[in-house]
């Protein structure tokens, strides 16, 4: 049987259910290393599927996002084990789950192994503005050595392709929640009731998401305190989460005397639920996001929404504007225009149109295109390539 290596940083919940699926079906022999500790990956992965730690030094770097100006940090994992993790593994296959050093030690490994590299990467085009030019090189020398790619997202294909790779060697995966899950929530729940349940009135502008810079929390909040005043007693904004940034954000709410702003702090599954029931418009301003699974489930409850052009879920789902408009959240004038126009006059939800976007943009989407990925790479299916 094929030995399939992915490695990655960790295994959130929301990809979770294509490991399990891919172990399930039985296809080829799966293991997975993340380079963080086991307690970052969700219980249920590390529970249930076949995991190791491989041991890494875990930095932090600061990138500054060109298109946008968001600065971002994020974590810089320094192999430490890994080469002698892959080679325990004797992999006829290793997926990499980035463009950078991790990626590297696995070329070095596949090479010695004579195994299959290929990459898996959500990077899109606007993120990879801010790349440092050694970034840049690495990726460049990397692209044209792998095998195969998972991209993961439409926006992520088209990031590979604008780096010549070629459209045969990649195999799209869906950035993915559990649709079903979110689609039972939505119809169990009654808006008006939650509404009234939550002490929310008038049209409500909700926002999800961790409390960070590059969320763009504070660019709403800033369009938010530019509306007429007479539309304030009309309207309601609603921020949902929480993170090293949300005193920051109370503490302008405060100063500049913003009305009605309500900050409910985490909520998740049928919490959270509640909130985009009682919503009217789902507001997704991220400065930053190679996606953006918020506007997934804020797509299962029917809502209008006003989503940012630096985000691949917006470039993707929204792209034909059938569900809702995309902005630019660093533009202030903007953004307090479009809040202002939909406060005036909100978009009725539109449940059928947004389960259709959704339909293919499921988990088993993704680990069917893992399995293709697998079986043409090993020339088990030397024609199913992805159109």
């Amino acid at each position: 049987m094929t030995n399939v290596a992915f490695v990655t940083n960790v295994v959130p919940i929301y990809r979770y259910p294509i490991f399990e699926q891919l172990c399930r079906a039985g296809e080829f022999c799966l293991r997975i290393l993340v380079t963080v500790p086991l307690k970052v990956s969700c219980p249920e992965a590390v529970a249930r599927l076949p995991i190791k730690y491989s041991t890494s030094l875990n930095l932090l770097r600061t990138t500054r996002h060109a298109s946008s100006g968001a600065t971002q940090r994020e974590p810089f994992a320094v192999p430490l084990a890994l080469v002698k993790d892959l080679i325990r593994c004797r992999p006829d296959v290793i997926v990499a789950g980035d463009l950078g050093l991790r990626s590297l030690v696995c070329w070095c490994v596949a090479r010695l192994l004579r195994a299959r590299f290929v990459i898996s990467s959500e990077e899109i085009r606007s993120s990879a503005m801010g790349r440092a030019r050694l970034q840049h090189w690495l990726r460049r020398f990397l692209l044209r050595r792998a095998d195969a790619f998972l991209a993961w997202g439409v926006p992520a294909k088209l990031y590979l392709t604008s780096m010549s790779v070629g459209q045969g060697r990649i195999f799209t995966c869906a950035q993915a929640i559990d649709n079903e899950f979110w689609f039972r929530q939505a119809r169990a729940l009654d808006a008006r009731s939650e509404k009234l349940a939550l002490g929310l009135s008038g049209t409500v502008f909700l926002l999800v998401g961790r409390a960070l810079p590059r969320k763009g929390f504070h660019n709403f909040l800033t369009a938010w305190g530019r509306l007429p005043p007479d539309l304030h007693p009309r309207i309601s904004a609603v921020l949902v989460g929480d993170g090293h940034y949300l005193p920051h954000l109370k503490q302008y709410a405060e100063r500049h005397a913003l009305r009605n702003v309500h900050f409910a702090g985490a909520r998740s599954g049928a919490e959270l639920a509640r909130f985009y029931a009682a919503a009217d418009i789902f507001v997704f301003p991220s400065l930053e996001d190679v996606w953006g699974l918020v506007v997934n489930e804020a797509m299962c409850f029917g809502l209008p929404i006003l989503a940012s052009r630096y985000a691949g879920a917006s470039q993707s789902l929204l792209a034909d504007s059938r569900v809702g408009r995309i902005f630019d959240p660093a533009d202030i004038d903007e953004f307090a225009a479009r809040l202002c126009s939909w406060a005036l006059a909100p978009p009725a939800r539109a449940p059928d149109t947004c389960r259709e976007v959704l339909k293919d943009v499921t988990f088993m989407a993704s680990s069917a295109a893992i399995r293709r990925m697998v079986a043409r790479v090993t020339g088990e299916a030397l024609d199913d390539a992805e159109p």
